[in-house]
């Protein structure tokens, strides 16, 4: 009854984050000229930063994504909305502190982030912190799955700080125009909870054993790519001690047609028919076949013995006792192999059968040795055949059973009324 009642329990509901009731005397300053950005950002006097990008969502499939139109800094005292896409330059301070390895810029899953404003401003951003990372590192025990996957932010606030970041329509909206109170709360969030988080995660490392290493969760972002801090290593989210955890259950089988059978003694055919003619052939293995039809053939029905008679097998080679031969199968549409009956594969050079049988026991036509092929007709002029008219196509000249002189050339209509032989293959043609 106790399992029962846990299960039932409804999913805990947060109350929101906001930056102006965990921080009363933080100041929020939003920005739309380099000259002000340039002023403003020495004011942040800070060794820790709270970082984060926001750029115009693109909903029309195949187009690149728009350029980065706003970069959000947080501090302990002071958060500045840096709205770099109303600016001629990208900001000449803000660049250089981007590039400052002893400020850390701190946020959730910022590798993407920091590439992209790169390739859209040329700015490199150093000594990186990702979040997600740094918590699957101090706190394994409660992250499990792989390392490199990433981590929300507003999850991240509800396990840690117990509050939910508040996303809605608000993170679709359009970040390049002058932004508006609503979309101004909702950056200045974004920024202030990586820094909330980041000091909280960084008290928890000074007590983690082994001490983490910064390689495990920091990185710098050089001309597009990922180094480790301080060196020219490529860096990759790494950590030897972190445990993913027991690997995910298996899926369970699906029961609504798609996938194979559950009953084992059906085979799984797949799709023999295209979805349009599904509902006119909705079981195809289900329709009879025919009567004659031998054991071996992949979906045969149980039958009785064909009345027609079968050919005699090859001299000196004695039928299978009917002890020995295989019983019919235990189920119907179940794939059955027998091995496949032995008939003579030369003539004797008596007439040609009219039926012949291949290697697996299928019958086939049988085709008139080439002695007793016809040799064909000409390919054009009147009375084509032997002696008849008409050249070949391209065909090489040769000296034949029709002596006289060479045409004038080998195109159609050419050397009319002089006799040709002609080379077609092993036929041999003489036209007029």
């Amino acid at each position: 009854m106790s399992d029962q009642t846990q299960s039932e329990e409804p999913a805990r509901v947060y109350a929101f984050y906001s930056w102006s009731t965990l921080s009363p005397n933080t100041r929020l300053v939003y920005i739309q000229t380099e000259q002000a950005a340039n002023a403003a950002i020495p004011q942040l006097n800070s060794h820790v930063l709270g970082f984060d990008l926001e750029w115009k969502p693109n909903f029309v499939k195949g187009r690149p994504e728009n350029p980065v139109a706003l970069v959000q800094l947080a501090s302990d005292t002071l958060i500045l909305l840096i709205h770099v896409h109303h600016m001629p330059t990208f900001p000449e301070k803000l660049r250089e502190l981007l590039a400052d390895e002893t400020v850390v810029k701190a946020g959730v899953g910022i590798q993407k982030d920091c590439k992209k404003l790169f390739m859209d401003h040329g700015v490199d951003t150093r000594n990186c912190v990702d979040l997600s990372l740094l918590a699957r590192t101090v706190d394994n025990a409660r992250w499990k799955g792989k390392y490199a996957s990433p981590i929300g932010l507003s999850r991240l606030c509800e396990a840690y700080e117990e509050l939910s970041l508040q996303k809605g329509r608000t993170q679709t909206s359009n970040w390049e125009q002058p932004l508006d109170l609503r979309q101004q709360d909702y950056a200045a969030n974004d920024c202030h909870a990586g820094l909330t988080l980041y000091t909280r995660l960084a008290a928890m490392a000074a007590t983690t054993t082994p001490t983490p290493q910064r390689v495990w969760y920091t990185f710098d972002t050089i001309q597009g790519f990922l180094y480790q801090p301080s060196s020219g290593i490529v860096w990759h989210p790494f950590n030897p001690y972190y445990d993913p955890g027991p690997p995910p259950p298996p899926r369970p089988p699906r029961t609504d047609g798609t996938g194979p059978p559950d009953f084992p003694h059906e085979p799984f055919r797949g799709n023999r028919y295209s979805r349009r003619n599904r509902n006119r052939h909705p079981h195809p293995q289900n329709r009879p076949l025919s009567p004659a039809a031998t054991a071996f053939v992949p979906g045969a029905l149980a039958h009785a013995p064909s009345p027609s008679p079968s050919p005699s097998p090859v001299a000196g080679i004695s039928p299978a006792p009917a002890a020995s031969r295989a019983a019919p199968p235990a189920h119907a549409h179940a794939y059955t192999r027998a091995p496949a009956p032995r008939y003579p594969v030369a003539h004797d050079g008596g007439a040609v059968p009219l039926m012949d049988v291949d290697a697996d026991g299928f019958p086939r036509l049988a085709r008139a040795p080439r002695a007793f092929q016809p040799r064909p007709k000409g390919f054009g002029g009147v009375g084509a055949g032997m002696g008849g008219g008409g050249g070949g196509f391209g065909a090489m000249q040769h000296q034949g059973g029709s002596p006289g002189p060479a045409g004038r050339g080998r195109g159609r209509g050419r050397g009319r009324g002089q006799p040709q032989t002609v080379s077609l293959g092993y036929f041999v043609n003489v036209s007029r």
